[in-house]
């Protein structure tokens, strides 16, 4: 046995979309965030016929190489979705979106991001993380879906 000991951390975060809930939802499934995410791009791996369903794995490249993500949860009706993923070496994170309508066409985005260390550079890596960059992550999530649905209802017919 190793003295390791891992390090955690939990952020949540939450924004308003000015569009209905089932449309921004969808935008976090592993291919809905192609739509607004920069350099998105997951590899579907099983199953892979399949959109979005829970247990479903998929794999992305991050900053810093490879991640893993699985979706642990995923209830549509209540618009709520759990990843977990992991970056070999790093962490393993567990993600959770749940949407709430204010109205029909204003949604509200909750948002977690639970971080547990898997090394010593993974458990550096936490202890730099800031509520301050966490809600900048917030606000960049807020610009580009909006971004991208201002684009979608501008290319409406």
């Amino acid at each position: 046995m190793t003295d390791f000991e891992a390090r955690s951390a939990e952020f949540t975060g939450h924004f308003t979309v000015h569009a209905p809930i089932d449309a921004v939802f969808e935008l976090f499934s592993p291919l809905g965030e192609q739509w607004w995410v920069p350099g998105w791009s997951p590899e579907l791996l099983h199953p892979s016929d399949v959109s979005w369903a829970q247990g479903q794995i998929f794999r992305t490249q991050e900053e810093q190489g490879e991640a893993i993500w699985l979706v642990t949860s995923l209830n549509r009706e209540s618009h709520l979705v759990e990843y977990h993923r992991v970056e070999p070496h790093r962490y393993i994170a567990r993600v959770r979106v749940e949407c709430n309508a204010r109205d029909q066409n204003t949604t509200e985005v909750s948002t977690a991001y639970a971080f547990v260390g898997l090394s010593n550079k993974g458990n550096d890596e936490i202890k730099a993380m800031t509520v301050e960059a966490y809600s900048d992550k917030m606000r960049r999530w807020k610009q580009w879906i909006s971004d991208y649905m201002r684009r979608k209802a501008q290319t409406k017919p």
